[in-house]
């Protein structure tokens, strides 16, 4: 229904009101509401588009009439009725001229009419029209949630939005300006657009902008918040996602479950175990459930869409384990810029890509030093103990000892070699030439043969203090595995 205007009220015959001005067929301003008067002064009790009442009880001179039918108009009210053969047995010339000057729609209501029959008629015409736009607006946000949940995303709400704003154009916007979706796609959106934030936990993460006036404001506040809602559920459920393979993973690190084990479950959070993955780390500063919370893509939320690459979440450390084919490098940038909302310090480490599940666990320690670095993103560079060490990392010792080793091992299998053993007795020896080569039993010069393929397939300088510690790692812990002390 339309708003009720001056012109509504005359055409009703049963209110039997009189037209006095030429301003009663013009007048566009809608009535809020009805307003009885016969104060002296009634204007400071009015705010505006009411239709107001009166007998003229309070006696006015010409120029009193002159002065409040001008403040009336400027108010400005919807209309002055006034009600006559009470008081007046018509309305006074003064105050039709005035009126008629100032721009004011004036009725004459006939006291066979009492002003409640007015009041009521009009006050039925705007509960209808409030129940009508209601309605209409629930059927509005109703389209709006199942425009959403139809699985059509951010462009099927917003083609929708678009109709029911009077075909405007309309986009999300991220809260760096980056325009996430718009229909129609190649539209424009003017710098003057009205914008509502979506917000999660009542955080803002990105707008809802369309130039629209006053009375469609309502439907993009409730487009905003429906997305909001919408993007907090779908981030719950990849929050959700994120922890479960974090349990794997730790799982995996910690070997609470066995290989076999870990490579099936693994596998079941879709991890293509099998093929070389680098594993890209960061370690943000803080309470762990700021990483949690974090919206890292609005976008990717919205339109409900699951993490690009495996994503885990461990207390307050982010995982993700990337595909060698992927770019890698890209993958490391987006994940610093998103954690940096919550760390600005942030550092993110990148692995060498290796397959299996040893391959995850050396890749992991190795992101985590690489990450330890400082902010920025850091490629890792060979193994070393001792700076996984430092950075507090949790050694992954049979691993890292079969990488050191890697090469050693596979000459020893396809010669039939003895540098593992020449190795272990050079270290346990305190690497002294004589005494080593006495207990093995062989001639110095054959000892030093050894010794500098032993530097060239490990590529580690045995005269360096913090080489030929790596190196003792890496025997010992290789024994340990193979049962030995």
């Amino acid at each position: 229904m339309m708003p009720v205007s001056v012109a509504d009220l005359v055409e009703v015959r049963s209110l039997r009101l009189v037209p006095k001005t030429s301003h009663c067929g013009t007048a566009v301003r809608p009535i809020s509401w009805v307003s009885t008067t016969e104060l002296p002064d009634p204007v400071p009790f009015l705010r505006g588009d009411e239709l107001v009442l009166t007998t003229g009880l309070y006696e006015r001179t010409d120029e009193q009439w002159w002065e409040l039918v001008d403040r009336l108009a400027r108010l400005p009210i919807a209309a002055l009725c006034f009600g006559t053969g009470l008081v007046h047995r018509t309305v006074p010339d003064v105050v039709v001229r005035a009126a008629e000057q100032c721009g004011l729609a004036l009725v004459e209501s006939p006291r066979e009419v009492p002003f409640i029959q007015v009041s009521h008629w009009v006050a039925d015409r705007i509960f209808a029209e409030q129940y009508d736009a209601v309605r209409a607006n629930v059927a509005v946000q109703d389209e709006l949630v199942r425009a959403l949940l139809a699985g059509n995303g951010l462009n099927g709400l917003l083609s929708r939005l678009y109709v029911h704003l009077g075909r405007t154009p309309v986009a999300v916007v991220g809260m760096d300006g980056v325009v996430l979706a718009r229909f129609p796609q190649r539209a424009a959106l003017p710098d003057s657009a009205v914008r509502r934030p979506v917000a999660i936990d009542q955080v803002p993460v990105a707008q809802v902008c369309a130039d629209i006036p006053a009375h469609f404001e309502s439907v993009l506040s409730f487009a905003a918040n429906i997305l909001g809602l919408e993007i907090a559920r779908h981030q719950a459920v990849l929050t959700g996602r994120r922890e479960l393979l974090g349990q794997v993973v730790e799982d995996v690190l910690e070997h609470v479950i066995s290989d076999r084990e870990g490579r099936a479950r693994l596998a079941r959070a879709h991890v293509p175990i099998g093929e070389p993955n680098h594993v890209v780390l960061a370690v943000v500063a803080g309470p762990a459930d700021r990483l949690r919370r974090l919206p890292w893509a609005v976008g990717q939320l919205a339109e409900r869409r699951d993490d690009h690459q495996p994503t885990a979440v461990i207390d307050n450390t982010a995982v993700l384990i990337v595909p060698a084919t992927a770019d890698v490098e890209r993958i490391a940038a987006e994940l610093r810029d998103r954690l940096a909302v919550l760390d600005p310090q942030v550092g993110v480490g990148v692995s060498t890509a290796r397959p299996g599940v040893p391959g995850l666990r050396i890749g992991y320690a190795e992101a985590r030093q690489a990450g330890a670095q400082g902010p920025g993103v850091h490629s890792a560079g060979p193994l070393s103990v001792t700076g996984l060490l430092a950075a507090g990392v949790d050694l992954p010792l049979k691993e890292l000892a079969e990488t050191t080793l890697a090469r050693l091992l596979r000459y020893d299998a396809e010669h039939d070699g003895e540098l593992l053993t020449t190795l272990r007795a050079y270290l346990d020896h305190d690497c002294s030439p004589s005494v080593t080569a006495s207990a093995l039993t062989v001639h110095r010069n054959s000892l030093r043969y050894r010794l500098r393929l032993i530097e060239q397939l490990t590529g580690r300088d045995l005269a360096r203090l913090t080489d030929r510690i790596e190196l003792w790692f890496a025997v010992a812990a290789l024994s340990r595995g193979d049962g030995e002390p």
